[in-house]
């Protein structure tokens, strides 16, 4: 046999009857010896009592985990912390306040009402969801790449995940 092998990852699916691997339950794992190398193959609890394969050279049981997530930002937290930057004057949290009402538009926490337009800015006008009240959000004039920045921070700041480029949460 090899030195070195290479074992790939586990399946999705029995490699017996063919069947997905539902979340958490039990399988086995074996490796088969195929001339000089190692092969994994993942079966399910029904094909594995049916009888293991030949060449079995060990075999464990484990369970296929659900993927890792980020948690989804607390909209109630956004919420807040879009209404403390009410009013800011500093550049980077009136575009932090615009990546907020973007995100909370999505969560349909704030509604569009229109864009309004002036002659040196444009602004969205929201309706809020909880109690039909009007906001202004001044459109800072962020470029797409320092949207998915401001919105990268705010994952960073808050420990959770904002959708590159839209500056949302995961639906």
């Amino acid at each position: 046999m090899a030195d070195t092998w290479h074992i790939t990852k586990g399946a999705d699916c029995c490699c017996g009857c063919g069947k997905p691997f539902p979340l958490n339950r039990l399988l086995f794992s074996c490796l088969i010896e195929c001339g000089d190398d190692l092969q994994r193959r993942d079966l399910c609890a029904d094909c594995w009592e049916a009888g293991p394969p030949a060449d079995v050279f060990c075999f464990w049981r484990t369970r296929r985990a659900a993927p890792a997530r980020k948690p989804v930002l607390d909209t109630a937290v956004m919420l807040e912390f879009f209404e403390r930057l009410s009013g800011a004057q500093d550049e980077q949290k009136r575009a932090f306040r615009f990546v907020l009402a973007l995100y909370l538009m999505r969560r349909k926490e704030l509604k569009l009402i229109e864009v309004s337009r002036r002659a040196d800015s444009e602004a969205l006008v929201l309706q809020r969801r909880s109690d039909g009240g009007r906001i202004e959000v001044v459109n800072p004039g962020i470029t797409e790449a320092r949207l998915e920045e401001i919105a990268s921070r705010l994952s960073q700041l808050l420990n959770a995940c904002l959708d590159e480029g839209t500056g949302a949460a995961p639906a």
